[in-house]
């Protein structure tokens, strides 16, 4: 038992101190990282929570937010969802996991997308009759495993790619977790640094306005910290509630702070809502609906999440968990 509490101690502080060393300039370095697209939520069953949901466990997405979740899932678990971002943009994300007794195994296909946009200039603001494409794409394999019944850890390493015209650029990025179930009713802390790597930029060169060829700036990917708590705080043969707090921690904004809250009546239909301190998405809400088919579990997850200046963002997803 006392080699079981060192280890969490010593995950807990090697993931505080990664936040420490990379979190403290926060809000002052807004706009400098690359592959920001990674912190968009790409799971409707997050979505309605905030993204409040490194402390909980529910399908294969959970993989996005905190590795040490997917050993907590039982069997295989499969997830796909559609995201309608701002301006027509389109995010698709897959991700499957497979837990073996005290360990499980993942992997995550995520994809940003648009249509093609005509290219505008100051000579052609109506149109050059050139067309330019955006995308942003990767591929993730996670591990993670029980070091006891009540506590685990686990990392991903995920292959990230950006592509604009001509220029296009490819690193790898690492998560790492933990996630540790108190022994106090369902009550659950866990502990998430995200997307942490070597800075990045596109490859080649260009011409400096003195003519010379100057190589590409590089940035830091999106790293941020997370800390979350989760509780059924009511549970009865008809109802159950279950709370979700969470401080989101990134290297190039200031800190956010959600609280989810999801109410699940007779274990069919889930109804989430959050609010949000520090973001210009401050609502979200979303529902869910559960049903037992072919032996397993089958979900379908809706989220709706208005922005303050840019639209609503809408998310879909099926789960199965089998």
């Amino acid at each position: 038992m006392m080699k079981r509490r060192s280890t969490f101690t010593c995950a807990l502080i090697l993931l505080l101190g990664f936040s420490l060393a990379f979190g403290g300039l926060g809000g002052q370095r807004a706009g400098t990282s690359i592959y920001n697209f990674l912190k968009i939520d790409p799971s409707a069953s997050s979505g309605g929570m905030g993204g409040a949901f490194t402390a909980l466990k529910s399908d294969a997405s959970v993989l996005h937010w905190n590795p040490a979740a997917t050993v907590q899932l039982e069997g295989t678990s499969l997830a796909f969802s559609h995201l309608d971002w701002f301006a027509g943009i389109g995010y698709e994300y897959l991700s499957v996991t497979r837990s073996l007794d005290s360990w499980a195994f993942g992997a995550e296909i995520g994809a940003l997308h648009m249509d093609a946009m005509e290219i505008t200039t100051e000579y052609k603001p109506y149109g050059s009759g050139e067309y330019f494409t955006y995308a942003d794409y990767y591929v993730g394999l996670n591990v993670s495993r029980k070091m006891s019944d009540r506590f685990s850890f686990g990392v991903n390493a995920r292959m990230v790619r950006e592509e604009y015209l001509d220029m296009a650029s490819t690193s790898v990025v690492t998560d790492l977790g933990t996630f540790y179930m108190t022994g106090y009713r369902d009550l659950t802390f866990a502990v998430a640094l995200l997307n942490f790597g070597l800075p990045a930029g596109p490859g080649g060169e260009y011409a400096s306005q003195n003519g010379s060829m100057r190589e590409y700036e590089t940035f830091s990917p999106p790293t941020t910290f997370h800390l979350g708590a989760s509780m059924t705080v009511y549970e009865n043969d008809l109802l159950s509630l279950l709370t979700a707090l969470q401080l989101n921690h990134p290297v190039d904004n200031a800190e956010t702070y959600i609280l989810g809250i999801q109410a699940s009546l007779f274990n069919t239909v889930d109804i989430r809502s959050s609010y949000t301190i520090g973001t210009d998405m401050p609502f979200s809400l979303g529902i869910g609906f559960s049903a037992e088919r072919w032996n397993s579990g089958l979900k379908i997850d809706y989220a709706f999440r208005p922005h303050r200046y840019l639209g609503v963002v809408n998310h879909i997803q099926i789960s199965y968990n089998f």
